[in-house]
């Protein structure tokens, strides 16, 4: 029997239309009738076509007719084909889906690499506005106080990270201060001795992120003195030879458990920064970097929005010349809650708790607290209040302290010269019993308290400053200009006065403690081989006051004490 023809084949598919009307629609709609090879349309039509005719035949009744039009061996042929054609067809659907995915994807890894582009390009340009919070020196934000070598690296604004994969960070610093000051002002340093250092601080930083839920940091840290007239050299507060600072595994997700917040799990040794670093900070001025074991979960953006960290941790035993290790019957854990959807009221509320059973003091302590602040903002006021409540015991004795601080600031643009200026407020509370007093946990204190290092004349613990000025000023880009004067008495004059071992339990002494001016000035050339150092120069001034004079039977007292430092940083 002859075949049938393309003509007749068409006739019938519009005869039958509603019946093979699914079929057709669903060819359309993939694209797959247009866009196919002409053999494969052909053999489209092959597998319509006995059924078209079968139909025929079924609505004419008449089965001769049928048999004298029905097209030999198309039947079986005719419907594997249109099986085969179909799965051909869903396969190019797939694959047009895929393109049009992987198309988008690109998109927006551009858009992606754009936005984190244009971010550095404002961060870098963030250094020269008057809005910028390590620029106009806000607490906590002193240049030479917190940890800035992260932040480049991360950034991409390292010379090593330049020549290493996208996945690969490199980060190198050293730092090398040498630092004195005459008469002193403790007990084991008094008013005819004097005091001088050479401190060094180098530092590696790795960091592994393939942009995939697992990363790695890892630093290694090393701390000297090669320059110490009181033993600096061989105590684990002044030195720690090359030792593990972090090591830890990161677990990233970008939508934490269908929230829509990013999420980040840490496991290993850590380095921990909350706040304003009041209770717990990182790298700092000082030659301390306190370090923890344990795990830690970060939801959220700190800088945006709701946010909340958590975590379980046993600090680590620092120690000089060997490597540090942690103590499994000592635990520091906590959370914070942070919010910054209103500029005007960023806060953030936390807890932290410290369960210790084998150190010199035993200290099973609670410290719950708040933080309430505007960011300082050109032309406007700006504030920050925290209060921080601690109680528990200490070595066995229960005890009930806090910490009140409070500051209000104000941001100018002098001739594009930022320039700011604030009022601070301190109490902390003080007890006769040392047992009592509060725990300042492992907090810094650069900005508020003046230089740390071999001086740290002042300690958050027992301490009243109701009256403290701090101005900030940037003449030039590369130029920064710090200075704050401060006065200070004691909580309770019965207390101690922490760090000096000084104290007077019948408050004969009084509590005016003196006056401490402090003045920096920061340089962070921009040119030729310099651009990848920072410089420093200190000088500050303790004015003693009557206590001085007094306690510890006027040890102390006499010749007010004079510290100076130079600083230089290499950044690689």
């Amino acid at each position: 029997m002859p075949l049938l023809n393309q003509q007749y084949i068409l006739s019938t598919i519009k005869n039958n239309i509603s019946w093979v009307g699914s079929s057709k629609r669903r060819f359309e709609e993939s694209g797959f009738w247009k866009n196919s090879r002409p053999t494969l349309q052909r053999h489209a039509v092959s597998a319509v076509t006995p059924v078209t005719v079968l139909s025929s035949c079924s609505n004419a009744g008449s089965q001769a007719k049928c048999k004298s039009s029905r097209p030999k061996g198309t039947l079986i042929t005719g419907l594997i084909v249109c099986f085969l054609a179909f799965i051909c067809s869903n396969a190019n659907t797939a694959i047009a889906e895929e393109k049009k995915q992987f198309t988008a994807n690109m998109e927006q890894l551009k858009e992606s690499a754009i936005q984190a582009n244009n971010a550095i390009v404002t961060a870098q340009g963030a250094s020269k506005a008057v809005n910028e919070d390590v620029v106009i020196g806000d607490t906590g934000h002193f240049l030479g106080d917190f940890d800035n070598l992260t932040r480049l690296m991360r950034h991409h604004e390292t010379p090593l990270t330049a020549y290493t994969p996208d996945w690969l960070d490199l980060a190198i610093e050293h730092r090398t201060r040498y630092e004195a000051f005459d008469h002193g002002f403790t007990q084991a340093i008094p008013t005819g001795s004097d005091n001088q250092q050479i401190h060094q601080r180098t530092r590696f930083l790795i960091g592994i992120n393939r942009n995939e839920p697992l990363g790695l940091t890892f630093e290694l840290t090393d701390i000297r003195a090669p320059l110490a007239e009181y033993g600096q050299a061989g105590s684990a507060v002044f030195a720690n030879h090359f030792d593990f600072t972090q090591l830890h595994v990161d677990m990233k997700t970008d939508n934490f458990f269908r929230t829509g917040l990013p999420g980040k799990l840490e496991v290993g040794r850590m380095v921990l920064d909350f706040g304003e670093g009041r209770l717990v900070a990182g790298h700092r001025f000082g030659t301390l970097t306190p370090t923890f074991d344990g795990v830690q979960l970060t939801v959220g953006e700190g800088d945006k929005g709701w946010g909340l960290r958590m975590f379980g941790t046993s600090p680590v035993n620092r120690k000089a010349t060997e490597l540090d290790d942690f103590s499994p019957v000592t635990f520091f854990s906590g959370a914070q809650i942070t919010n910054r959807d209103y500029a005007w009221a960023n806060f953030d509320v936390y807890w932290f708790q410290l369960n210790e059973g084998n150190k010199v003091r035993q200290r099973n302590i609670s410290t719950p607290g708040f933080r309430l602040f505007a960011k300082p903002t050109t032309n406007r006021l700006d504030y920050e209040i925290e209060s921080t409540y601690q109680f528990g015991e200490v070595n066995e004795v229960n005890y009930f302290a806090h910490r009140h601080h409070g500051e209000i600031g104000y941001s100018f643009d002098l001739a594009k010269m930022p320039f700011r200026i604030l009022y601070q407020f301190d109490y902390i509370s003080g007890d006769p019993d040392p047992n009592k007093q509060f725990d300042f946990l492992f907090a810094k204190r650069r900005v508020e308290y003046g230089p740390t290092g071999i001086l740290g004349v002042f300690f958050p613990s027992n301490i009243f400053s109701p009256a403290g000025f701090r101005a900030t000023l940037q003449p030039t880009p590369t130029v920064r200009l710090m200075m704050s004067h401060r006065a200070f008495w004691l909580a309770d004059k019965r207390g101690t006065f922490v760090g000096t071992g000084l104290q007077d339990v019948t408050g004969n002494s009084g509590s005016f403690l003196g006056n401490l001016f402090d003045l920096n000035l920061r340089w962070d050339p921009k040119f030729s081989y310099l651009k990848r150092m920072s410089f420093d120069f200190g000088y500050t001034h303790l004015f003693k006051g009557d206590y001085f004079d007094k306690a510890n039977n006027g040890v102390a007292g006499g010749s007010d004490t004079n510290y100076g430092y130079t600083q230089v940083t290499f950044k690689f």
